[in-house]
């Protein structure tokens, strides 16, 4: 089922992008669909980087041998649910931390390359930004009570 996965993700990642590609420019017209070009594309880079953000996980899980069951919905943007229950702290830091590098290194790349002169750029860079806001608000607290208590938060995720 992951390779399921993988593959309806890197099909979503490749659809969006060539999106993006083929369609930004015309975020920047005056004309009637301008607007919504330029909402559809930002945020599906933003869905990209959600997906990423998740297979980033996925590799600190792999990497740290965790036990994890792979989501069989293919309808979920979730991909996995963490075992809290079996994996250690060392494999559950690891598994977060690839999640985290991974949006960073999206955030990088969006701010690098994206100058915010068309609208699918602002909206595709602020869909990155709330990506950022929600593992602040929802993962990094499990990271710092792991942190603090040296335990697995108690979540299946």
């Amino acid at each position: 089922m992951l390779k399921k996965l993988a593959l309806r993700d890197a099909l979503a990642l490749s659809f969006f992008v060539l999106l993006y590609v083929f369609l930004a420019d015309y975020s920047a017209e005056g004309v009637w669909w301008s607007d919504f070009v330029g909402v559809v594309t930002g945020v599906g880079i933003g869905l990209c980087a959600h997906y990423l953000h998740e297979w980033g996980h996925v590799t600190g899980a792999i990497l740290s041998r965790s036990q994890f069951t792979v989501n069989d919905d293919m309808r979920s943007l979730s991909v996995f649910t963490y075992d809290s229950k079996t994996n250690s702290r060392g494999q559950f830091l690891l598994m977060s931390f690839a999640g985290f590098l991974m949006t960073a290194l999206v955030v990088w790349l969006v701010f690098s390359t994206l100058d915010g002169s068309l609208l699918a750029e602002r909206v595709a860079r602020g869909s990155v930004l709330f990506l950022v806001f929600l593992g602040v608000v929802l993962e990094l607290p499990l990271v710092i009570y792991s942190l603090i208590s040296r335990r697995v938060p108690p979540i299946d995720r």
